[in-house]
């Protein structure tokens, strides 16, 4: 936080990764599982929010609650999800008035199996409505959501719920809209395109050259700019990582990076460089 605030660099914390001895099953139901008591996530967040209030404003409370594994070894519930954010959020308002907080960001899915026992990943904008059937509006004033562009660039203006594309937060800011939540923003936790490699047999990300990569990704925060108002923050993912040991694993996350682990600035990382520096904002 110190460091935070010497660079002027305004934090958005996230909440979520219980420890193992917060589930019975311990890590046998998931690294990412929620806790089987909500009480001990509320009990966390107030000592957070506690801690470094007046300091951080912003928090998000969980990561993709509607995908594997970030639900853990189980069946993917938008309830129980609601009842974390309610639990979690009014510790958080209640530990620091001034508290912002948003919830956990969607990833963009058409499956719809993730409901039943052996499933995987749930369809962001069924789960979002079911979030609303259960009550979740008073407790989040932020909606999260992944951007990426998978196979696409960001003027791609399709719009087809089983098509995922940059266009896609159009659908959950309809959505928010027909449930009462038109003045609350979307904010995109990542968004980025994956520029791997031709010989990395890992394409689920998409695939893009450096080239492409280092177009797209100013298009995309120039389209959100002019188009899409109620976008109030998008996230690029990401600077870096410590290690190369995503690339030494033939992992396709590590070719969403900007600068390479021992720092050697991409074509994207220089793109966007010159961008905000042509619209009078540093990057973040």
């Amino acid at each position: 936080m110190d460091l935070a605030e010497e660079y002027d660099m305004e934090l958005i914390v996230r909440l979520s990764n219980p420890p193992a001895w917060s589930r019975a099953a311990g890590d046998e139901i998931g690294t990412y599982a929620p806790p089987d008591d909500v009480q001990d996530f509320a009990d966390f967040v107030s000592a957070v929010v506690s801690r470094y209030k007046g300091r951080v404003r912003y928090y998000q409370l969980w990561n993709e609650p509607n995908i594997y594994p970030e639900w853990g070894e189980q069946a993917i519930s938008p309830e129980d999800y609601v009842e974390l954010l309610k639990a979690g959020a009014t510790a958080a308002r209640a530990a620091d008035p001034d508290a912002v907080i948003i919830a956990g960001a969607l990833a963009a899915t058409i499956d719809l199996d993730g409901t039943v026992t052996a499933g995987r990943n749930f369809n962001d904008l069924l789960f979002l409505q079911r979030m609303y059937d259960a009550g979740a509006a008073p407790y989040f004033d932020i909606m999260a959501m992944q951007g990426y562009g998978l196979w696409s660039g960001p003027t791609d203006r399709r719009m087809q719920p089983r098509v995922i594309n940059f266009s896609r937060n159009r659908f959950v800011r309809d959505l928010m809209v027909a449930n009462g939540d038109a003045n609350k923003p979307i904010w995109i936790s990542e968004m980025n395109w994956n520029a791997v490699p031709d010989e990395l047999p890992d394409k689920r990300y998409g695939q893009v050259s450096l080239e492409q990569q280092a177009e797209y990704l100013p298009l995309a925060y120039e389209r959100i700019r002019n188009e899409w108002p109620w976008i109030g923050v998008a996230n690029t993912w990401y600077l870096k990582r410590a290690t190369d040991v995503w690339e030494r694993n033939d992992q396709p996350e590590a070719y969403f990076r900007l600068l390479a682990p021992d720092f050697t600035p991409q074509p994207v990382y220089e793109s966007m460089k010159a961008y905000t520096q042509s619209i009078g904002t540093t990057a973040e």
